[in-house]
C-alpha cells in the first residue's frame, strides 16, 4: 500500500523508475525521462541516468515496435529542457507521419488486392459456376497483388475451372 509513486520524494529512485512506467503513451515517456534526469544531476548520478534512458528506451521500443525517434543518452545529456522536448516533439511527428503512412500504403495494397480478388471471384462465377467460383475464393485469399493479375490472365487462357485451379495450385 502505502503513497502512489508519484506522491514519492523526487529524488527517489525506485520512485523514477516507476513513473516512467507508468507513463501512458510514448510521446509522454520521454518529457517523463527528462524530468526524471533533471532530478539527479551531476557526475555522480550519470549512471543512474543512464540506466533510466535504457529503461525508457526499452519501454519505448515496447510501445512502438521500434527504437527510432527515441534520443540518445548522449543527446539526453547535452540538451535539457525545453530544448530537448521540441526536439522530441518534432521526432515524435515524424515517427508518428511515418507510422501513418506505412499503415495507409499497406491498407491501400490490402484494399486493391481484396478488389481484384473479389472481381477474379465474380468472373469465375459467371465462367466456371458458382461451385468453381468458391473453390478459388479460397486460393485467392492468399495471393499478393501481382499474383492475382497473373491469375486474371489464366482465366482468359483457361478453358476449364479445373485447368485454372491446377494451374493456380501448381504455380510457383
Amino acid at each position: 500500500e502505502g503513497r502512489p509513486a508519484q506522491d514519492w520524494p523526487l529524488g527517489n529512485r525506485v520512485a523514477a523508475t516507476v513513473r516512467l512506467q507508468r507513463c501512458d503513451s510514448p510521446k509522454a515517456l520521454v518529457p517523463q525521462l527528462l524530468a526524471e534526469a533533471e532530478r539527479f544531476p551531476g557526475p555522480a548520478n550519470a549512471s543512474f541516468r543512464q540506466a533510466l534512458h535504457a529503461w525508457a528506451k526499452a519501454l519505448w521500443v515496447d510501445r512502438t515496435g521500434s527504437a527510432d525517434g527515441f534520443p540518445s543518452f548522449e543527446e539526453l545529456e547535452g540538451i535539457g529542457g525545453t530544448e530537448m522536448t521540441t526536439v522530441l516533439e518534432a521526432r515524435w511527428d515524424q515517427w508518428e507521419a511515418g507510422v501513418r503512412k506505412e499503415c495507409l500504403e499497406q491498407g491501400i495494397e490490402q484494399g486493391i488486392a481484396q478488389g481484384r480478388a473479389d472481381l477474379l471471384r465474380h468472373q469465375a462465377e459467371r465462367r466456371f459456376g458458382l461451385e468453381a467460383a468458391g473453390r478459388l475464393a479460397g486460393l485467392l485469399a492468399d495471393l499478393d497483388s501481382d499474383r492475382l493479375i497473373e491469375v486474371g490472365d489464366w482465366m482468359l487462357e483457361c478453358r476449364t475451372a479445373g485447368e485454372l485451379l491446377d494451374r493456380i495450385n501448381h504455380k510457383d
